[in-house]
């Protein structure tokens, strides 16, 4: 057993070669000239070729883009120890960007970067097959569920999203970068992410499944708002 799940789920050797492809191809891509000379690395994830579990970020910071890893330091931490209290270690997780590249200034990508990426992003979810997808924060979900409505009215609740070709419970939540500066939405990231091991138990969704109603939503506006592109700009379905 790896993080409370069984080894063949999170280890599977079949999904390596085609990940690999599609995490070189997003390494050699240059459709943005401005991320590509931003960036001094581009960040395409880590974690096993196949796991029950993708957790996406946005766009990598300064941080990360030194680094190459897309979530690190004291939110990393956080969503660790959410996970284990969850009983899934971080290591049965894949981790990947929305956009892999840091954009100049660290400013919030355009809807142009967002498509770019996407097609690199449904190539590594549709290689690791996972049955529940975490959009971490405002930006990453409303750019997955194709829509503006406000992170604190979604989180926590699961949605149906097809990938590529692959049907995923999309689960959106707070972003842990702000959940480190509000015990209010700490406590919201932990309970939704206590929430992974049921939707698991429920396995891969089928089209018209219908959501469970998530727990309240911490009182507040909770999060900054980001700009995000349309469903018509995007190539994430």
């Amino acid at each position: 057993m790896i993080g409370g799940y069984p080894r063949s789920v999170v280890d599977e050797p079949f999904g390596q070669p085609r990940l690999g492809a599609a995490e070189a191809r997003a390494r050699a891509c240059t459709r943005c000239p401005s991320l590509v000379a931003s960036r001094s690395a581009v960040v395409v994830g880590s974690g096993p070729p196949r796991a029950p579990v993708v957790l996406v970020t946005g766009a990598p910071g300064a941080h990360q883009d030194a680094l190459g890893a897309a979530l690190v330091g004291r939110a990393a931490r956080l969503v660790d120890r959410a996970l284990a209290d969850a009983g899934l270690a971080r290591a049965a997780v894949y981790v990947t960007p929305l956009v892999k590249c840091l954009p100049p200034g660290n400013r919030t990508p355009t809807p142009a970067e967002v498509a770019h990426c996407s097609g690199h992003l449904v190539a590594q979810v549709e290689a690791v097959e996972p049955i529940v997808v975490i959009a971490l924060g405002a930006f990453v979900a409303k750019t997955l569920c194709g829509d503006l409505l406000p992170i604190r009215e979604r989180r926590g609740r699961e949605e149906l999203c097809v990938l590529g070709a692959l049907p995923v419970w999309l689960l959106p939540v707070f972003d842990p970068a702000a959940a480190l500066y509000d015990p209010a939405l700490a406590a919201a990231l932990r309970a939704d992410l206590g929430r992974v091991p049921e939707l698991l138990a429920r396995g891969r969704p089928e089209l018209g499944t219908p959501p469970v109603e998530a727990p309240g939503t911490p009182s507040g506006d909770a999060e900054e708002p980001a700009a995000v592109a349309g469903p018509d700009q995007l190539d994430l379905f």
